[in-house]
């Protein structure tokens, strides 16, 4: 009899343990839980003051391998401003809006520290423009065309103008033109086809006022050009001629005034001959 009622009570204090310490492990999970939603609700909290501030903004945007775009031009198409959240910027989102610019060849968007935002583009080398249907078009690598709208216009004071030419002659000038520096380039006002020279027939027009004759194979040697015109004693309103096989360049008289000079060399014959003459007609 005492046994069974012992055995009852150990019965009864193990089921009181065991309600207890269910009780227990619910109320500790409970606090955790707690924890954890308070943890939870509070990086939430924070996110969201982080959010709102400036201080999650991109702070900088800064552009680099740009010559002919404008720095503005490149942000503008990358759709990007201060006011974007520098987290939540992708790269591959901003240079896929970037590569719709025909002139970019490439694109490397870079996320740094300070928030700070790199872009870094490579620009298609152009060596020129010309006018086709009404319409500035730049003339490229590989002989690429791109027409230009007023927006972009600006572009062209990086560039010569080019007239004249056979399509022939154009992929010549292309070809030789793109082994030139683009600040050499950039200092070509304008490029003429000269009919009256044989085999320099090809006339720059720089922007410093000074004129090159040369052939499409001789255009090469422009990058010389700032290196002859510190050394050359170059008399006024003489030319450079560059020679293609030589690839030597010297100063002379320009087209035009040789053909002055002749035009009065011939006028100077002439009124000799006619001073003879009329020696000869007094003397019968």
């Amino acid at each position: 009899m005492l046994k069974d009622k012992k055995e009852i009570l150990d019965n009864n204090t193990y089921i009181k343990s065991r309600r207890n310490k269910k009780v227990t492990d619910k109320n500790t999970k409970l606090k955790r839980l707690g924890m954890i939603l308070s943890v939870f609700i509070s990086l939430i909290i924070i996110a969201l003051i982080y959010f709102i501030s400036n201080k999650s903004n991109i702070y900088r945007i800064v552009v680099d391998g740009n010559y002919y775009l404008d720095n503005e031009v490149i942000i503008e198409e990358s759709k990007l401003s201060t006011k974007d959240k520098f987290l939540l910027t992708f790269p591959f989102v901003v240079e896929k809006r970037i590569y719709e610019n025909p002139l970019i060849e490439s694109c490397k968007v870079s996320l740094l520290d300070n928030r700070l935002v790199n872009i870094s583009i490579k620009e298609k080398k152009f060596i020129g423009y010309t006018f086709e249907s009404n319409s500035v078009v730049l003339i490229g690598e590989y002989d690429e065309r791109i027409a230009i709208d007023s927006k972009n216009m600006y572009l062209i004071n990086h560039l010569p103008y080019i007239e004249g030419f056979s399509n022939d002659d154009l992929v010549l000038i292309e070809k030789n033109l793109m082994e030139c520096d683009k600040e050499v380039i950039n200092e070509i006002s304008e490029i003429h086809y000269y009919p009256d020279l044989k085999y320099q027939n090809v006339e720059l027009i720089m922007r410093d006022g000074n004129y090159i004759f040369t052939s499409p194979y001789g255009l090469s040697i422009l990058n010389k050009y700032y290196d002859m015109e510190s050394s050359y004693a170059r008399e006024k309103q003489s030319c450079y001629y560059f020679e293609d096989i030589s690839g030597n360049a010297y100063t002379s008289a320009c087209p035009w005034q040789k053909t002055e000079e002749t035009k009065q060399d011939d006028k100077q014959e002439d009124e000799i001959e006619e001073d003879y003459y009329e020696e000869d007609e007094d003397n019968e």
